[in-house]
């Protein structure tokens, strides 16, 4: 089978994958597979399609998201570099959103929608190939079942040998990086439902002409992790020059990670004075980007 690949669009890339499981099928397998939850939804809402003037959906801050018709929110997340203490109060925080986004009417919050996530963790091992969060008390029972978060860790997942098939696909999948290892992927699952589904949509997904239009919006500039921002630094201190950290995010995306910075401070996941070191600029300057001086 010959299959197109692009080594700056691998599967683990956040846009191909937003693009992939706004597949109902997809969406629908990999959900199951992970949680045991069969999905009964109209429609999968993820980042790729969602655009400024999608006025509905732009509170939405998860790659892939689905209301089923009992009232459930599942969302499916790909997390690829992060740091320990980002990525958990990340998770906590879009979860926590996720609930504190519903409307609650004349104080009904017992008719609040369960919301279950699945985050895709591709960068880090762990004692166990998926991690299941739950609201628990101190002698671990269950305080409340309103929210509920699934940990897939595909390292693991990989290397274990008592993982259930299906997610061993899904999880290879994600780990394919170059032209050769997807060809291994391609000969070891072409032949299973999954395998072939995943190959089919992943080659509709990088011919698709508008990439690197999905590629600048802001959610995606948001999901600069910390360390996109020190290999930029990095680099540019190798290279010599002066004044390498500036020139380092000078040569990444400037526009698009002040603005994940802006978003950021916005939303109240990063003080003002944070964001101004992480963007080397004077703190008053940065300020006035947000609008927090005149």
């Amino acid at each position: 089978m010959e299959l197109p690949f692009r080594e700056d669009f691998p599967p683990r890339n956040d846009i191909v994958f937003s693009i992939m499981f706004s597949n109902m099928e997809l969406f629908s397998s990999l959900l199951k597979t992970v949680t045991g939850h069969t999905l009964h939804a109209k429609e999968i809402i993820s980042q790729a399609s969602v655009t400024p003037d999608n006025v509905e959906h732009n509170y939405i801050r998860f790659d892939t998201f689905a209301k089923d018709e009992n009232g459930t929110v599942y969302s499916i997340d790909l997390q690829n570099t992060y740091s320990e203490t980002l990525i958990k109060n990340r998770t906590i925080y879009y979860a926590c959103r996720a609930l504190s986004g519903q409307t609650v009417e004349k104080g009904c919050y017992e008719k609040l929608n369960k919301v279950v996530i699945s985050f895709i963790m591709t960068s880090k091992k762990n004692k166990l190939p998926v991690e299941i969060i739950t609201l628990q008390n101190q002698e671990h029972k269950l305080y409340s079942d309103l929210l509920t978060l699934y940990n897939v860790y595909t390292k693991t997942v990989n290397q274990s040998e008592n993982t259930n098939g299906e997610l061993k696909i899904f999880s290879e999948f994600f780990s394919v990086r170059t032209c050769e290892q997807m060809d291994d992927f391609v000969k070891h699952y072409s032949e299973t439902n999954t395998g072939r589904r995943l190959i089919e949509l992943y080659s509709a997904a990088i011919i698709s002409e508008n990439l690197n239009d999905i590629k600048e919006r802001v959610y995606f500039d948001m999901k600069i992790t910390e360390q996109d921002i020190n290999e930029a630094k990095n680099e540019a201190r190798a290279e010599g020059r002066e004044e390498g950290i500036k020139h380092g995010l000078e040569k990444g995306r400037v526009e698009g990670f002040l603005k994940a910075l802006i978003e950021l401070v916005k939303d109240g996941l990063l003080s003002a004075s944070d964001a101004a070191g992480k963007a080397d600029m004077p703190l008053n300057e940065f300020e006035k980007l947000v609008g927090l001086s005149t």
